[in-house]
């Protein structure tokens, strides 16, 4: 999958003539795969901030 991105990627930047549909669907590929990580991780990070929160509160009532 990335191979070929990757393929089309560097034949863009080969060839200067910076066709405005090219550079479009490589915008919109690139917004996708952002979103798609920000989906996948947005949870798991949420998880890992609540989890540090919960154990701050936890040593909130340790006396010294």
């Amino acid at each position: 999958m990335f191979s070929g991105i990757l393929k089309e990627i560097r034949s863009f930047h080969k060839n200067d003539s910076g066709d405005v549909v090219q550079t479009a669907i490589l915008t919109a590929v690139f917004a996708v795969m952002a979103i798609g990580g920000y989906l996948f991780l947005a949870p798991r990070v949420k998880n890992l901030f609540d989890k540090a929160g919960s154990e701050l509160n936890k040593g909130s009532s340790y006396k010294y």
